[in-house]
């Protein structure tokens, strides 16, 4: 069971920014990239081959989550491009450099496991739009062998 820290508590950006890392954290959207780019290379090898009834919907799906993180990506570049207004003293000052490490920082801020999430989509995407090409020319070649007779 994964076990998470307790966030800093500053509001509702950075309770959307716990809630991120807590489902999508670096460690979870770098597997998925694993397996995404298996998924391509497998796709790019010809390891399998899929209609493009079967592909499309998926396909219709990635495009959709891809835009949704596009958006989320530029509202939360807004969100965090604003300074939290905390005040000058310290502890205000440590709550506004810990909420920029949590939208900016390095591999478990919310920039980067956004963008983790959008290359695996791409990947996924891509995957099946070249297993459904290839199942394409698969049947356009089984087509010309057989004369047209299947």
């Amino acid at each position: 069971m994964p076990i998470y820290e307790e966030p800093v508590k500053t509001g509702a950006a950075d309770g959307a920014v716990a809630a991120m890392r807590a489902s999508f954290n670096s460690k979870n959207v770098g597997s998925m990239a694993s397996e995404a780019k298996k998924m391509l290379a497998s796709a790019k090898s010809g390891g399998f081959m899929v209609s493009e009834e079967a592909a499309q919907p998926i396909i219709d799906v990635l495009t959709e989550m891809t835009d949704r993180v596009d958006r989320l990506s530029h509202e939360l570049s807004f969100v965090s491009s604003q300074a939290p207004t905390l005040g000058s003293h310290d502890y205000g000052q440590r709550v506004a450099e810990h909420q920029y490490e949590a939208f900016w920082g390095g591999d478990g801020s919310a920039v980067q496991v956004l963008k983790q999430l959008r290359n695996v989509l791409e990947d996924a995407s891509n995957a099946l739009n070249i297993a459904k090409k290839k199942y394409q020319e698969s049947e356009a070649g089984a087509t010309n062998t057989f004369g047209g007779r299947i």
